[in-house]
């Protein structure tokens, strides 16, 4: 089943699955109802395997870092449930808002996130939001239970901001099939359907969407043998990707099916369908040669199979488990969401020494030399620039390390320049120190740290 709407599939009894959720959260004897739900991604009943909860720690890191958002974003938890994403977007410093079709699931979430939390009952093709409210949407597993996805789609472009973006991280081809898919169906009445990339795609730019990306799903990784490894190491550039004859392959057979399972060297057939003339040949080298040594012993794979079975790998990992990003419009770096940081800080005037305790000011221009938007606004979960200074010694050690901060009067666009001031308190103990200026992003990053040169001023601190 793919994203095809049938009668069928438009016709999905949602309230059979609603009540089916509900009798889903239930607690086992001796245990309070949704107790278990609120040990996920961690084990617990129905979560006991640890690749199973590895796998869905997993999920959420690869999509929320394609989500990429900024402290202080609104995101849209798609498919909430007992809204663990939510929590976990909320230690990252991001708002969200859960939303379910199930009030029991979001009744558990509740006790997880807390009386304040944000959460509302709703359809995703429906969504009781108003237009151009929320700066991203993250949707795990969730899309493929839908029975009108372009419905769906439209929707949650509607309710997004002009720069907003949604993540969905879905199985993709076979899921429908697989036993557990059809047990649920037949059991819960849920809808499990397969994603199909392309149509994925496609279906989002039609749904108003600017732009669509999508990334691999490598869970768990391909492990590499020793052997194995080293002939990727040590392969370089094919000049032509299958510029491979029959001598090449048979000389490099016992490595080339060492390496590749058996799938893979099915799909690699079906994409190249002339190498299924190579296979009997291939058999046949298995054998000993009439000097004694086995074929392929000091061998290794040609550069075109490597890149052909990395590719493989890649397009398979796309294909049973999609990662969308889908955008309304693309949206430049902020500071709270930096690309390249960098600055160059004129000192304009600064006192060369001043009483001990007593306070001084330095006065600087800088110049936003990079590519990100510097914001100005202070806020507690950081993404605004200052400028920060730290109080060095002579050999350059931190004496103390948050020295002060100098704040701009207005946001700083890449190109333009502004004088910025900054009031420091001199130390208890005299000496000759110096003031080490840098800007600063937030709880983010210092510049220095990106590659920016900070400006050294030099201070004596005298008893009087």
């Amino acid at each position: 089943m793919s994203l095809d709407n049938t009668s069928a599939v438009l016709n999905h009894n949602k309230q059979r699955e609603i009540e089916a959720i509900a009798r889903k959260s239930t607690g086992s004897e001796g245990e309070p109802e949704g107790e278990w739900l609120l040990k996920v991604p961690f084990a617990g009943r129905g979560m006991s395997n640890v690749r199973l909860s590895a796998g869905e720690i997993f999920n959420f890191a690869v999509s929320v870092t394609a989500l990429d958002p900024a402290p202080g974003d609104l995101v849209l938890d798609l498919g909430a449930g007992s809204c663990w994403v939510s929590e976990w977007l909320n230690r990252l410093l991001v708002d969200s808002v859960s939303l379910d079709i199930a009030h029991d699931m979001l009744m558990i979430g509740q006790r997880r996130l807390g009386a304040g939390a944000k959460q509302t009952v709703g359809d995703f093709e429906k969504l009781p939001f108003a237009s151009e409210t929320l700066d991203g949407a993250i949707c795990l597993s969730a899309l493929h239970h839908v029975p009108d996805i372009p419905a769906a789609l439209r929707e949650i472009c509607r309710v997004l901001k002009q720069d907003g973006t949604v993540v969905f991280s879905e199985p993709g081809i076979g899921h429908s099939l697989h036993p557990q898919s059809q047990s649920e169906m037949a059991e819960c009445g849920v809808m499990e359907r397969d994603i199909v990339i392309n149509e994925l795609l496609d279906e989002c730019l039609k749904a108003g969407f600017r732009g669509v990306s999508v990334q691999p799903y490598l869970f768990p990784p391909p492990i590499y043998g020793h052997g194995t490894w080293q002939a990727v190491d040590r392969a370089g550039q094919p000049q032509v990707i299958m510029q491979v004859n029959l001598r090449t392959i048979v000389a490099w057979s016992d490595n080339l099916i060492r390496m590749l399972a058996r799938p893979v060297w099915a799909q690699l057939v079906a994409a190249v369908p002339a190498l299924q003339r190579l296979i009997p040949a291939i058999k046949r080298v298995t054998g000993r040669p009439a000097n004694g040594e086995r074929a392929g012993d000091h061998a290794e794979p040609p550069e075109s199979i490597l890149a052909w079975q990395s590719l493989l790998t890649f397009r398979n990992a796309v294909r049973v488990h999609p990662v969308v990003i889908a955008y309304k419009e693309p949206r430049g770096p902020d500071s709270r969401r930096p690309h390249i940081l960098n600055a160059e800080i004129s000192l304009v005037s600064a006192p060369t020494s001043v009483a001990l305790g007593t306070t001084f000011t330095v006065v600087t221009q800088v110049r936003n030399t990079g590519d990100t938007l510097w914001l100005h606004t202070p806020a507690l979960i950081g993404g605004h620039v200052a400028l920060g200074a730290k109080l060095m010694d002579q050999n350059g050690l931190a004496v103390v390390y948050d020295f002060g901060r100098g704040y701009l009067t207005r946001s700083v666009p890449p190109g333009e320049m502004l004088p910025v001031e900054i009031t420091l308190t001199a130390p208890a103990t005299p000496g000759r120190y110096q003031v080490k200026l840098d800007m600063v992003d937030e709880c983010i990053v210092w510049f220095e740290h990106r590659g920016a040169c900070p400006v050294f001023v030099p201070l004596e601190v005298t008893p009087y």
